[in-house]
């Protein structure tokens, strides 16, 4: 009785994780469509990924941005499910579902004409033009472009670092840079960025190509040059939501007081401690290295606890960028995402169904 007790609470918390994950996917796919819809597409800014060149196709007058990322997403899917196998590309399965949705319906309904006017600080600035939102007014100045760029480049990489931590994937580029990783062997990272930095200045280029009028011309080029500017704030807030959440630190501390130090740890930081036994480079005697593991949060409490302890002690703090294990977060496969363990569940159900009929 036990057992199967156990066993379904398990399966409740396994169940509990899944809609976790599943929910910050979803969040993040909408906070991604967000900032493409509300800041990004209006104003024409191209900051790259697949939004980028559907900005850039839109503007050459091929079809609408929305209707390019279904194109685009599922395009690209599918290129990923054929070359690099379904179950590489199947953690960007509800991203390639719900991100064009979100955004065909941010772009194509009064709420995006209600907020860039609000961004913009003009009344009926935007109108519905072809079903889509489409801006009426003349430009907005440099300033505002700027801030404009500035939040959208943020919340865009808000939505993927959510996205990340939910063991999802916005897909798009990075499948791209896969496939070329498979092939060529190229760097994905570096590859990432060759095709992000070249999607920004074909959008360049093209920002004061095609306008016959000088004054569009110059509005253009402002966004392109602002879109640059985007790129780097997503890069950055990329990094702080889905790096920054689990960063650490790591503390050194050459003392003479192991045993004091290890009882603050292990009573007022409810943590453990590893020690060393070294040799200084210079004395040649024989000193404990202990080393301490903890959160961004206890930096302030280790530290003052260690001066009170062994003010004379040699420390250094490294800054670790994931810490995996007890007291921290379980460290767990980056194949456990929630579509994936959907997918088992479903299997499990299909076979036990299959034994229960034989």
């Amino acid at each position: 009785m036990q057992k199967i007790f156990n066993k379904i609470k398990e399966n409740k918390k396994r169940i509990l994780h899944l809609l976790y994950q599943f929910v910050l996917v979803l969040i993040g796919t909408f906070v991604l469509a967000v900032a493409n819809a509300f800041f990004l597409v209006p104003f024409s800014i191209v900051s790259g990924g697949i939004s980028g060149i559907g900005i850039i196709l839109a503007d050459a007058g091929f079809l609408t941005v929305d209707i390019w990322q279904y194109i685009l997403c599922w395009g690209l899917f599918f290129l990923g499910s054929l070359i690099l196998g379904f179950k590489f590309t199947f953690n960007t399965l509800v991203s390639t579902i719900f991100y064009p949705i979100f955004l065909s319906i941010l772009v194509r309904t009064p709420i995006g004409l209600n907020f860039v006017d609000l961004l913009y600080g003009v009344e009926g600035a935007t109108q519905l033009v072809n079903g889509v939102l489409t801006i009426q007014a003349p430009l907005a100045d440099a300033g505002r472009m700027l801030i404009i760029a500035l939040f959208g480049g943020a919340l865009v990489g808000v939505g993927c670092g959510i996205t990340f931590i939910g063991g999802g994937s916005t897909g798009g580029i990075d499948i791209i840079s896969f496939v070329l990783n498979k092939y060529t062997g190229f760097s994905i990272a570096a590859s990432t960025f060759i095709i992000d930095a070249a999607v920004v200045v074909v959008g360049l280029i093209l920002d004061i190509v095609l306008p016959g009028d000088f004054n569009m011309v110059v509005v253009n080029f402002l966004a392109g040059i602002v879109g640059i500017i985007g790129a780097f704030a997503c890069s950055m807030a990329v990094d702080y939501v889905y790096s920054a959440s689990n960063r650490s630190y790591v503390c050194d501390v050459v003392t003479s007081k192991p045993d004091e130090l290890t009882e603050f740890v292990n009573k007022d930081l409810d943590r453990s401690t590893t020690i060393f036994k070294v040799i200084g480079g210079y004395t040649k005697e024989e000193k404990t290295l202990v080393r301490i593991v903890f959160a961004r949060r206890e930096y302030v409490k280790v530290k003052d606890g260690l001066a009170k302890i062994d003010p004379d002690a040699f420390i250094t703090y490294t800054q670790s960028q994931f810490v995996n294990g007890e007291g921290f977060k379980r460290n767990v496969s980056s194949k456990d995402n929630s579509i994936s363990e959907i997918s088992n569940l479903i299997k499990k159900l299909k076979n036990r169904k299959e034994n229960d009929g034989k």
